[in-house]
């Protein structure tokens, strides 16, 4: 079976989300109770930056922040700790920044270096205000992808272990450090020809009927 050029599990932890959301197992920083946060409820950061910059920066979160950093950023309420599932029973230690809502962003440490810092940042809600600078979101639409990578770039076939994954950005301008899962916009339409161990370029006629969008963007930063 091909394999693109990452570390499996890195992949499965950005495919695995609607397992990850019954697995991950959440605990509040704080130990009294708190009341369960509204839907649509917004940081309480009177700076907040939303803004994604792959390989440098997430928001004001960067390679070198510790959970010490990121509680100061945006508050002790607004960080839990959370065990982060990231696909085939395994999970790995982490924290959510503004948990259960739309701006929520999993980060899960480097355990191999053991510098507490991020290992990859993880953004899969929709309706999030998380973006890179060229744009790119949860529900960004393939042809406005490929618009903003200024041409095509190749994905896997859909309905396997890297369902939608882009592969190769082709030379575009988007940065190999965001890692981006699309998902059809009805699965009903996605047939044999468009599926499995298979790379497809995203110009493809039989890929672009099927209305895809980003379901995750990783961020990595090495």
């Amino acid at each position: 079976m091909r394999k693109p050029a990452l570390n499996q599990w890195l992949i499965l932890a950005i495919l695995a989300l609607s397992t990850g959301a019954c697995n991950s197992e959440n605990k509040k920083t704080d130990n009294g109770p708190t009341a369960p946060p509204e839907e649509n409820a917004q940081p309480a950061t009177p700076m907040a930056d939303f803004s994604i910059v792959p390989g440098q920066r997430v928001g004001r979160i960067t390679a070198t922040s510790t959970e010490a950093d990121i509680k100061s950023l945006y508050g002790d309420d607004q960080v839990e700790y959370r065990s982060v599932y990231i696909g085939e029973g395994e999970s790995q230690p982490g924290i959510a920044v503004f948990p259960n809502t739309p701006n929520e962003l999993e980060i899960v440490w480097d355990i191999a270096a053991a510098t507490g810092n991020p290992e990859f940042i993880r953004i899969s809600k929709k309706d999030t205000k998380w973006r890179t600078l060229q744009g790119v979101t949860v529900g960004t639409t393939l042809e406005e992808l490929e618009q903003i990578n200024g041409k095509p770039f190749n994905l896997y076939g859909f309905g396997w272990d890297y369902s939608g994954l882009v592969s190769d950005w082709r030379g575009g301008k988007l940065d190999s450090h965001l890692i981006i899962a699309l998902e059809p916009d009805d699965w009903e339409k996605v047939g044999p020809e468009v599926s499995g161990d298979v790379v497809f370029s995203s110009d493809d006629p039989k890929v672009r009927v099927l209305g895809a969008k980003v379901a995750s963007m990783v961020v990595t930063f090495r």
